[in-house]
């Protein structure tokens, strides 16, 4: 029943004062609150801009209410804002490195996807040659024992870095076909919808209870945005959007402690994802995304250089002396 009570109290200073706007601005949000009798006569009484009688209804109603009302710490209002404040700025920033990351990575699946079988071809002639010239040093009896496990830590190292690659290159093509079965209406949709709904359950953002729920949902938002599961995006963001979600702690907390230690710790993480956002700019990723002008040209430099690199690995691999390519 606060804020009934502060809005009756803005729109009596505001009748006051004789400034009609500011009692209408507070009148469309009073509608919004439960109203019992008394409100709703003195909200008929504004509406039919009957002033007097609403000055009048106004002062009785704010007298019974306050022989009602509990005292609150007004410390515990201005806490609750600020916080409410400080979750807005973290929510932006959160947004802004989402949207950032999910431009990262549409460029990382389109790279894997146009330049992938070509890398994954280098890789794997790079563990073919590393262990080619293992097996020459052990055939050859080499009597330099850190030279061989130099040879077999870099073989072993070669094998899964291919593995590692061939992983991440089927992931890119798995996603890259299920971005394909969507229309492209549909892709514009799914990224709106997914920074929408991340907006709201991100784990940094929820009070502490409400964290193991946050973070269910916002796996399972991730996992559908890389499916490109388009109505379980939809599905998620409106259980969010009709009040289901984990609430914020500036909802939640009602103790002055909590709260200020809530705002310190929201402090630190806009401090911190400040620093990331800086630290991303600086990125060469980030700023090969930023600065390509003519990524077809990109990509055809890139095709040609490969494929000069596995044409050096196939005569290295002829040279070792041992048998074909494999």
């Amino acid at each position: 029943m606060n804020k009934p009570i502060k809005r009756l109290e803005i729109i009596k200073n505001a009748i006051e004062l004789e400034d009609d706007d500011i009692v209408l601005s507070q009148l469309i949000q009073l509608k919004k609150e439960p109203l019992d009798d008394g409100l709703d006569a003195i909200v008929q009484a504004l509406e039919q801009r009957r002033y007097a009688d609403a000055i009048t209804a106004i002062t009785v109603w704010l007298q019974n209410q306050r022989a009602l009302t509990t005292w609150q710490d007004p410390q515990i209002s201005a806490s609750k804002l600020e916080l409410k404040m400080l979750e807005s700025e973290l929510q932006d920033l959160i947004d802004r490195r989402n949207a950032r990351i999910q431009r990262l990575d549409e460029f990382n699946d389109l790279y894997l996807t146009r330049l992938g079988p070509l890398m994954t071809e280098i890789l794997r002639l790079r563990k073919v040659l590393a262990e080619k010239m293992l097996r020459r040093q052990l055939r050859d009896g080499s009597r330099s024992e850190p030279v061989t496990e130099e040879s077999a830590r870099q073989a072993d190292a070669a094998s899964q870095d291919y593995e590692s690659y061939r992983q991440r290159h089927q992931e890119a093509q798995r996603h890259q076909a299920a971005q394909e079965r969507l229309a492209e209406s549909d892709r514009h949709e799914l990224k709106r919808l997914w920074r929408q709904a991340s907006k709201l359950c991100h784990p940094d953002l929820v009070d502490d209870e409400m964290k193991a729920e946050a973070t269910t949902l916002m796996v399972r938002l991730n996992q559908a945005r890389q499916r490109g599961d388009l109505a379980t995006v939809r599905t998620i963001l409106a259980r969010l959007m009709q009040g289901q979600q984990p609430m914020m702690a500036s909802v939640r907390l009602n103790d002055l402690q909590p709260l200020r230690q809530r705002i310190t710790e929201i402090r630190q993480q806009i401090r911190a994802l400040n620093l990331e956002l800086l630290g991303l700019e600086k990125e060469s990723a980030w700023q090969l995304v930023t600065t390509l002008r003519d990524p077809e040209g990109y990509f055809e430099q890139q095709e040609k250089a490969m494929s000069n690199t596995i044409r050096t690995l196939e005569k290295q691999i002829i040279d070792t002396g041992f048998d074909e390519v494999a």
